[in-house]
Parts: C-alpha cells; structure tokens; sequence
C-alpha cells in the first residue's frame, strides 16, 4: 500500500533537485539552486553527505538505514511504496515530482553503486513520459539528458568538454556543428554502437535530432 504524500501545496516545484543513492556525487556546481529537493530511498543519506536538505522521501525505503528512518526531519514528508513493485524508486520520485508540476529537474545519481540502477536510471529519459521534460542527470563529471526531434541539446558550459551519443532506434539520425567529428542527417547512426563516442566539443554545438531517440552524454575534463 502506498502512502502518499497528504498535501503538496507548499512545495516549489520550479527547480526540482532529486537525489538518488551514490557513489560518484557531482559537482554541485553545475546544478541550479533547488526549490523543491526529492531523495530517493537510502538517497536521503547520500543527500546528507552532500550537505542538501531534504524536502521529500520517495520510494520503498528498504535500502535506507532504520537509524535514519528514526531520525527524519519531522518536516521531511514521506512518500511510501510497497517493496513489491512494478517501478523503480527513482521512476516513483520523477512521476512525484512531474505530478506536483515540476519546471525542471536534475537527477544526482551514482546508480547506487548498481550497473543495472544505472542503466535504467538512464533510460527512464528516454521513456514517452519523461522525453519532452527538461530532465538533466548528473553523474560525477558527466551530465545526461535524452534528445529527440523536438528537443535539441542545450547544456551550457559544455565547450572543451567530450560529448558522446547513443542512439536508441533503429534508423536515428542526428546532425550536428561544433565538434571535433560532425555529423549528417544522412550518416547511418547504429543503434546501441559505440559509433558517438568521447567526441570533443570545440565550439558551441548544436545537436539536432531529426529522426529516433538519443542519449546525450557530455563528461567535463574537470575533476
């Protein structure tokens, strides 16, 4: 049985920050000042450790440890699912935050320290509910987000970074200015190959996407 959260009218969902379970936390740098911050599960210790205050607990709670359960900020409010579920933790906090109207959101995600977490995590950008939502994850020195026709690539910051592509159809095509190795509309993009990999970005690019779906990864030289 769920237990939702009761009244959300006082929260602010013009910058959503949620916060997933480490390792490799960001540079909090890059991420715009929170309104309204959502953990996920044991994502309110790794929140802790970064020193983010809370608003909102999502998820099933089984990786957060009964300490921390016993020591919430009563004003912390908790949104809790059933361990038997159909959702990740994470999908569960972005449906959360999409329901009470979020503008933006930024994802701080290590994938737990789980390749599976992490490769799902990655793909819930991609899915038809989140794939026109402005959603940016962060993952060490690396953002993420999911392009598709109608939605072009707009990071900022990003000149000197490395920029790699991920094609998720069958047929995708992208163009694209500003890097080292261009791309056409008319260059056959595998789907799932390692064909767009660690690309450097010289100059301002632009990424647009003119058939299928892609992840977008751009990793920052900075440490």
């Amino acid at each position: 049985m769920t237990q939702s959260v009761a009244d959300t009218s006082s929260l602010d969902p013009t910058q959503v920050l949620i916060v997933d379970g480490g390792p490799h936390p960001p540079s909090l740098a890059r991420i715009p000042e929170a309104t309204l911050v959502i953990a996920v599960d044991s994502g309110y210790e790794h929140a802790q450790s970064l020193g983010i205050k809370v608003d909102v607990v999502v998820g099933d709670l089984d990786s957060v440890t009964a300490e921390t359960l016993q020591t919430l900020d009563a004003q912390v409010a908790v949104e809790k699912h059933d361990t038997d579920k159909d959702e990740s933790d994470l999908a569960l906090a972005l449906k959360f935050a999409q329901r009470v109207g979020a503008q933006h959101i930024d994802i701080v995600t290590g994938g737990n320290g789980r390749l599976d977490h992490l490769l799902i995590g990655s793909m819930l950008l991609a899915n038809e509910e989140n794939l026109n939502q402005s959603i940016v994850t962060h993952c060490g020195t690396s953002r993420m987000v999911a392009l598709g026709p109608s939605k072009p690539l707009e990071l900022d910051n990003i000149i000197g970074s490395w920029l790699s592509l991920i094609a998720l159809d069958v047929g995708a095509r992208v163009s694209t200015t500003g890097l080292r190795w261009n791309l056409a509309p008319t260059d056959v993009f595998p789907p799932f190959s390692s064909l767009g990999l660690s690309n450097q970005i010289l100059d301002k690019p632009t990424v647009n996407v003119t058939q299928g779906i892609f992840l977008a990864i751009v990793s920052s030289p900075d440490a």
